[in-house]
């Protein structure tokens, strides 16, 4: 009897539903227990630690309507006044509600000075809204402080990482996880974005190391997960790129940066309309990749669509006009569409930029006529996807 073989986008919709479903039956859990919390409430309404309970169980299970009641009852009895002023920000900050959740913040650090929670909090609103000088403010002296366990700015240190991260600070990074590191002080999961940190400085080696860390203690750590994989694609291994990529896709499903590094691994085994789906979800969700759409160009190019393929090469044309590989694909569509000038322009300014460019010679062999027949174009389109890892080993960073 034959059997369907499933394809990894459908083992990824698979386990994805598997997650919905365990996090559905989590929520039931959660949201039975914050009943159980209520009715001992109910003959014993002023304990403090019933209404905290309570209060955090029903954020945990998103049952924001709940927690504000629970808020707003420990409120009027001023109980614990500053706990729930804190509370109060918890609540705002998983509602979202940055600006309310600020100012609760800002106030309890002015009466009663710093405090790792709050200014972990402050920095995670600031990140939140891309100020992520504002947030390495806040950090700063937390993270540097040897005084606090590591169990202690653990998450401190993560959020200062993604942080620097996003600033495009790699170098400074780089050097202050190496000295927490000489330290002993680098947390497991501020190894994970280390470790990403190290992929897009071109450290495959510490990437590795990093990546590991973290996994031994969270094996769903999606930085790490993804830094894993892109060690893994670099050395050919797509197996373990692709079982590392489609377990972070379960963590986040939205990310491009997963989407684009699935569509190259399945580009590398030759698994075109699988690697079309993830990359034309990687541009959808990061449209400003140059990587990512040059794949997606070679991608319609193998399948004979010039026009689609055209229109991808001359967007990453448009991103950055200085990258030798876009100048090189668009060089190869105006040969085979015997553009002969526009060819040989592209050509030229492909080698110039860079004078290994991979496609340019491609293109000319398309204008001496070595290569212009349609198995010739297909091996040309399988030789590029082959090296396409190396020739976007640097693109394919998302920062």
């Amino acid at each position: 009897m034959m059997t369907k073989k499933t394809t990894s986008l459908e083992n990824t919709l698979i386990s994805q539903n598997v997650l919905t479903e365990v996090q559905t039956i989590r929520q039931q859990e959660l949201g039975a227990r914050v009943a159980r919390l209520e009715s001992y409430l109910s003959s014993d309404p002023d304990n403090n630690v019933l209404l905290v309970d309570a209060f955090e169980t029903a954020l945990q299970a998103a049952l924001f309507t709940k927690a504000e009641q629970f808020l707003t009852y420990a409120q009027s009895k001023q109980i614990d006044t500053v706990g729930w002023q804190f509370r109060a920000s918890n609540l705002y900050l998983a509602q979202g509600r940055f600006k309310e959740a600020k100012a609760v913040l800002i106030s309890l650090q002015e009466m009663h000075g710093p405090n790792p929670a709050i200014i972990h909090n402050l920095a995670y609103i600031y990140f939140q809204q891309n100020d992520f000088a504002g947030a390495l403010e806040q950090l700063g002296n937390v993270v540097n402080d040897t005084g606090h366990t590591i169990q202690d700015i653990s998450q401190h240190q993560v959020l200062w990482l993604r942080c620097m991260h996003r600033s495009l600070r790699l170098e400074e990074a780089l050097e202050y996880v190496l000295r927490q590191q000489k330290l002993n002080r680098l947390s497991d999961q501020a190894a994970g974005v280390a470790s990403l940190i190290a992929v897009d400085l071109g450290n495959m080696e510490l990437a590795a190391i990093w990546a590991k860390q973290a996994l031994l203690t969270d094996s769903e750590q999606v930085e790490a997960l993804v830094a894993n994989a892109t060690v893994a694609l670099a050395q050919k291994n797509t197996d373990l790129s692709r079982k590392c990529l489609l377990r972070a896709l379960t963590k986040n499903s939205t990310d491009g940066r997963i989407f684009s590094l699935l569509g190259f691994t399945e580009m590398y085994d030759m698994k075109i309309e699988q690697a079309l789906s993830y990359l034309q979800n990687a541009v959808a969700y990061m449209p400003e990749h140059i990587g990512t759409h040059l794949g997606l160009g070679w991608l319609y190019f193998i399948q004979r669509d010039l026009h689609a393929a055209n229109a991808e090469f001359e967007t990453a044309l448009a991103l950055d006009r200085n990258f030798s590989e876009s100048h090189g694909a668009i060089a190869v569509i105006a040969a085979m569409q015997n553009q002969v000038e526009k060819a040989e322009l592209h050509i030229e300014l492909a080698l110039r930029l860079d004078k290994a460019n991979f496609s340019a010679p491609y293109a000319k062999a398309i204008l001496s006529g070595e290569a212009n027949d349609a198995e010739a174009i297909k091996r040309l389109a399988q030789r590029l996807m082959k090296n396409r890892f190396r020739i976007e080993n640097h693109m394919l960073r998302v920062v």
